[in-house]
């Protein structure tokens, strides 16, 4: 008998002393914190205007003579959502021209489509710093847009980024 109450007692006196079950979980994924957007700069021609469409981050849209040139950022990751954003079409149906400059991967290609007034030729780049998509396109009606290659050219070609941390 005296058996038995030692064990109990012994019992009971190291089950006082266990302490609380602490689970912790780990995520399988790390996700990074999202880097800030750059600013896009780039050169217009005098005559352009800022047109004021819905908040700053949907974007500006600039109207010149006889076309308009419009600067979007949106979050990078899907290049084939960010061409159906913009051009309508999926990336399989354009023909899409790639290049890198420094860490930035560029995206060029050229579409139509149809317009409040008529049919339209449209022109854009993607920037792709990895974290964004900066996308900048012009766009004129159709009969015109073969004489504002080279506008369209030099406006294109000025389009960088500027890191702003």
């Amino acid at each position: 008998m005296k058996k038995i109450i030692a064990v109990l007692a012994l019992g009971l006196l190291l089950t006082g002393c266990g302490g609380q079950l602490t689970l912790e979980t780990v995520l399988d994924t790390y996700e990074t914190p999202a880097a800030q957007a750059q600013q896009v700069e780039l050169t217009l021609p005098e005559d352009a205007a800022l047109a004021t469409i819905g908040s700053a981050d949907t974007g500006k849209l600039y109207l010149c003579d006889g076309y308009s040139v419009t600067v979007q950022t949106v979050g990078a990751g899907d290049l084939d959502h960010t061409l159906r954003q913009t051009t309508g079409f999926a990336k399989e149906q354009l023909t899409v021209i790639q290049t890198h400059v420094g860490d930035i991967t560029h995206y060029d290609c050229v579409w139509s489509a149809l317009g409040e007034e008529g049919e339209q030729t449209c022109r854009g780049v993607i920037l792709d710093d990895g974290c964004y998509h900066y996308v900048v396109t012009v766009m004129a009606d159709a009969e015109i847009a073969g004489q504002l290659t080279e506008t369209w050219n030099e406006i294109l070609r000025s389009v960088t980024l500027i890191n702003t941390d």
